[in-house]
């Protein structure tokens, strides 16, 4: 997990160096409608489902708030033991444009994660973390995104589209 995370920062510090001007004013107004599709690394294998509403611009940037569905699968190696998380956390976002096309964003989440394990034992768990991201926007309603998050329940590193409305 830690080579994964390393190599993501790897990434985030290439895309924002190659950006030619620093915090031009983001696209993003008041209102618009983001729903995002990422799949990644987890401690095992995941996805997650966001959904957020452009609230104010501050700044440079904008400020995002939403709702983030999440789901892992892992399976251990040693003790043979499978494990699902299931999360539901509410998201609040900031980001602003490195340039034209690429967006950092950094903020927190707060929520519950369900924990099924293989022995019917289940448990729910508060959940909160930060994370940081960047998206390259292919178009005006399209783009990549690339995110990392450090939690206390649900680490991860993912990659996957966004949809602007």
């Amino acid at each position: 997990m830690k080579r994964t995370l390393v190599l993501f920062a790897a990434i985030l510090a290439a895309l924002a160096a190659s950006s030619s001007s620093f915090a031009a004013p983001g696209p993003d107004a008041p209102g618009s409608k983001m729903i995002t599709v990422q799949a990644g690394a987890f401690p095992g294998f995941g996805g997650l489902l966001s959904g957020q509403i452009a609230m104010a611009r501050i700044g440079q940037g904008h400020l995002y708030g939403g709702l983030q569905l999440g789901g892992n699968y892992r399976h251990g190696a040693a003790s043979d033991a499978k494990k699902i998380d299931l999360s539901v956390a509410p998201r609040l976002l900031y980001g602003f444009n490195l340039g034209r096309v690429v967006e950092m964003h950094f903020g927190g989440l707060a929520g519950v994660d369900v924990q099924h394990f293989d022995s019917l034992k289940s448990s729910l768990v508060f959940c909160y973390g930060g994370f940081g991201g960047l998206r390259l926007n292919l178009s005006s309603s399209v783009g990549i995104v690339l995110e990392g998050c450090y939690s206390n329940c649900l680490p991860y590193a993912t990659a996957g589209l966004a949809f602007r409305f």
